[in-house]
């Protein structure tokens, strides 16, 4: 659960390479990228802070 954020951070990189790799990348594709990414990033800092806390 603690690397929820890093996967969800590479998930969206993939979701970025995939169509670039196979030449169809267009708007949306890198806008759906961008957004897992953003929401990977947050959700990690989220779990983070969550964790340290407990401590």
């Amino acid at each position: 659960m603690k690397n929820l954020g890093i996967i969800i951070v590479l998930l969206g990189a993939l979701a970025l390479i995939v169509p670039a790799l196979a030449d169809f990348e267009s708007n949306l594709t890198l806008a759906i990228g961008a957004i897992i990414i953003v929401a990977g990033a947050f959700i990690h800092i989220f779990v983070t802070k969550k964790d340290i806390d407990k401590k």
